[in-house]
């Protein structure tokens, strides 16, 4: 097992290797800094790096809080689904950047005054109160009538003073002013996109951030993957290069690899592309049961794959749908009170204000790819010191020279099948250039692999 908190000192630096294999930008975070400002900070520069050096991407980013307890298996779920919806919002600022939006937007204000002087709206206030009491005693029933004499005569003489207390007080009050705005703003976006690549997700302060890439180069290598075009060129050593690289990767993460999630891009030394989805899945503890333990084990392996794989689908095409409700309310008024108790006749005046903000939003993403070729180049078991945790680690890659080594293996093995089917010559004796036994002899195998 792995220990996967790599916390150095109180800072976490986290690099972006280019295909270069020169550091771009830093991801600086340490405690006293809000993940929005390290975020932010690095997406400039890593956007104003990128562009001096002729490479024009266009970034976003999204930031969710990690809902599951630390030291349950139901934190590193979390970090899953909060990272699903930092993508969202990543996505959906593109699309409000790059793509159609519909705003809408509408405010009314409704004014109330009130001439003359305010206490003349509550000057008939005992008659009112009189004419209410005498109209809700007119609608009682006689049920309710025998019920409250019942009541009456079972009640103590302290609950009865009471009652006769709360009866003589006689209050009312009017709304002389009052100025009421309602403001509503609607935003929606569709889109969809190929090709962005996750440049840096992070964990810290609870919360998972992510940052996306988008350029032309990106979208065509999405183009490629999505179209499974193979390698005229294939580069053999393409598994070995891309697990050399993920190792680099998992050395330069900042702060715990629990947060190196998503699909990332390297060049191979014969200048294609290939394609990375890291996936993670909580590892549960072991059970006295080796066979419920090893089904277990397989289960939760199994979802960091296809969390992994996932990625490679998202890298080809995501689609996004974004709607944004906001709602203010600001309500203020002046109202006059009067208040009789017993002999006492008070009239008072007083101003409230109620202001109320609300936003509400809904994503929705979706994707999907008929993929070929794709190999798990990376699987891990990892301890993270800072959550408490254990989690599964997986990569999967794609690149052209991925498919045309899977095509060219799968072709052979179907011709050889196909060979041995129709009893073509027996290997052994097409060596020495001389068949033996009958046209439909079995073939000989004389290697092991």
């Amino acid at each position: 097992m792995f220990k996967a908190s790599i916390l150095r000192a109180s800072l976490a630096i986290g690099t972006l290797i280019c295909a270069t294999g020169a550091v771009a930008a830093q991801l600086n975070i340490d405690e006293n800094t809000s993940l929005f400002d390290a975020i932010e900070d690095y997406q400039f520069q890593m956007e104003s790096e990128l562009l001096a050096s002729g490479k024009n991407y266009h970034m976003a980013y999204g930031i969710a809080g990690i809902a599951g307890a630390k030291g349950s298996t139901a934190y590193v779920t979390s970090v899953n689904t909060a990272y699903q919806f930092a993508l969202a919002q990543a996505y959906a600022q593109l699309a409000s950047e790059l793509g159609a939006e519909m705003i809408s937007a509408e405010t009314s204000v409704n004014v109330t005054s009130t001439g003359g002087p305010a206490e003349a709206l509550v000057a008939d206030c005992e008659e009112r109160h009189q004419a209410a009491k005498q109209d809700a005693e007119a609608k009682e029933s006689f049920v309710d009538v025998v019920k409250g004499a019942i009541r009456s005569l079972s009640s103590s003489d302290e609950e009865k003073a009471v009652k006769s207390k709360l009866d003589s007080v006689i209050e009312c009050s009017a709304t002389t002013d009052r100025r009421l705005i309602t403001d509503v703003v609607s935003r929606a976006v569709n889109d969809s996109f190929s090709g962005a690549r996750i440049v840096q997700s992070v964990i810290h302060q609870g919360q998972i951030g992510v940052i996306i890439g988008l350029s032309a180069d990106t979208a065509e290598v999405a183009g490629i993957l999505s179209s499974q075009q193979s390698s005229a060129k294939p580069n053999p050593a393409a598994k070995t290069e891309i697990q050399q690289w993920v190792r680099t990767q998992l050395d330069a993460q900042a702060g715990s690899v629990l947060g190196l999630v998503g699909s990332r891009m390297t060049k191979l030394s014969n200048g294609e592309w290939a394609v990375i989805g890291f996936g993670i899945a909580p590892a549960s503890e072991r059970t006295a049961s080796n066979v419920m333990n090893s089904s277990r084990t397989q289960s939760e392996r199994k979802i960091s794959e296809t969390n992994a794989i996932r990625e490679l689908a998202r890298f080809s095409n995501m689609a996004i749908a974004h709607k944004l409700d906001q709602s203010t309310k600001d309500d203020t008024k002046h109202s006059v009170k009067r208040l009789i108790e017993g002999g006492n006749d008070t009239v008072s005046q007083l101003q409230e204000s109620i202001v109320i903000s609300q936003l509400e939003q809904a994503y929705k993403t979706q994707t999907t790819l008929r993929l070929k070729g794709a190999s798990k180049i990376y699987a891990k078991k990892y301890s993270d010191d800072g959550s408490g945790v254990d989690f599964y680690l997986t990569a999967y890659a794609w690149s052209p020279s991925m498919l045309s080594a899977a095509q060219q293996f799968r072709a052979a093995g179907n011709a050889a099948f196909d060979k041995g089917k129709s009893g073509g010559a027996n290997i052994g004796a097409s060596k020495q250039g001389k068949a033996t036994g009958s046209a439909r002899s079995a073939p000989v195998i004389s290697e092991d692999w």
